[in-house]
């Protein structure tokens, strides 16, 4: 008897099973990677890491709100300082945002002339980066005014003699420095020793010469520093409004007055003159009367009162309908 032994089939078998497996292995792992890949989508933050906080955005500051600020501002009489924090800036952050804001228009025009005296007072008292600052900001209120360009001259002027005033002080200090130095080097320095003189055989004594004595004159002492003294320019502390004229009004006329008065030693206004108008005529007397009761802390020269001319311009302007 005999066997035949058939290999083909058993090879085959075995190939069908192997291919079966890499199968199943390749679908596991596939699994696996789904698995793995699955919490990226939603991926949780590390152990200890803050959770990111994304703050509100701050709320639009509207106009109402910036008028509001304005008029606490003025009732508690922050005109014009502290910076950030007054009713002029209030009132121009207004008109960024409104340019034909009539509340805001007009305040301005009435805060101006206090607070072209706060830039006076400031001038005056030498504090020039805050007269700088406030001048700025009428020159934003009423741009090309002609008082504006007056208080620019004038904060010119007072930086030249603050320049002045600083380099005549430097002077003073080292020229004063050079004297005690000169003091200091002549006392450190020895007198000299007279050489001893030899034995000499005793003479004759000679005729005195008469001789006449040098006569010094005394040295005067510098007079004492002078204690410095204020001077400043008027400051406005009392302001009247002018009255519209009716006249005008109906018309819906508009315009201005340019005026000169003197300010005098108790701080009163008189010879109050239009220097000129337009239209002529027609805003004159009303500007006059209300300038002429108009009170000023007087100039001062030196620490005494004295009387200065002024000139002012007063604008007439309707609210807008």
């Amino acid at each position: 008897m005999s066997f035949e032994i058939h290999s083909a089939p058993v090879r085959s078998h075995f190939r069908v099973a192997t291919l079966s497996i890499a199968c199943i292995l390749a679908v596991a792992a596939c699994g696996k990677k789904e698995e793995t890949a699955a919490p990226v989508a939603g991926t949780q933050p590390a152990a200890g890491a803050s959770p990111q906080v994304v703050a509100p955005a701050a709320p639009e500051v509207t106009v109402a709100d910036l008028i509001a600020a304005a008029k606490r501002a003025e009732s508690e009489e922050r005109l014009v300082s502290p910076a950030a924090d007054n009713a002029i800036e209030y009132y121009l952050q207004v008109l960024t945002k409104e340019a034909n804001n009539v509340s805001a228009t007009q305040a301005l025009v009435d805060l101006f002339p206090l607070a072209v005296g706060n830039a006076e007072r400031e001038i005056s008292n030498r504090n020039l980066d805050e007269a700088t600052r406030i001048v700025a900001l009428l020159d934003q209120a009423s741009p090309g005014s002609y008082t504006v360009s007056t208080l620019k001259s004038k904060l010119s002027a007072a930086r030249t003699q603050v320049q002045r005033e600083d380099e005549r002080r430097v002077a003073q200090e080292t020229a004063a420095q050079q004297r005690e130095q000169a003091a200091a080097q002549a006392a450190a320095t020895p007198a000299p020793v007279a050489p001893v003189q030899p034995a000499r055989t005793v003479q004759a004594e000679p005729r005195p010469v008469e001789t006449t004595p040098v006569q010094t004159e005394p040295v005067t002492p510098p007079p004492p520093a002078q204690p410095a003294r204020e001077t400043r320019e008027p400051v406005l502390v009392r302001q009247v409004r002018p009255t519209y004229p009716a006249a005008a009004a109906r018309r819906k006329q508009e315009g201005w007055v340019e005026v000169s008065f003197t300010v005098g030693t108790n701080g009163s206004v008189s010879n109050v003159d239009v220097v000129r108008a337009q239209p002529r005529g027609v805003f004159d007397r009303d500007a006059t009367r209300a300038v002429a009761q108009w009170q000023f802390e007087p100039a001062m020269d030196n620490g005494k009162a004295v009387s200065r001319e002024l000139t002012r311009r007063i604008e007439f302007a309707l609210k807008a309908q």
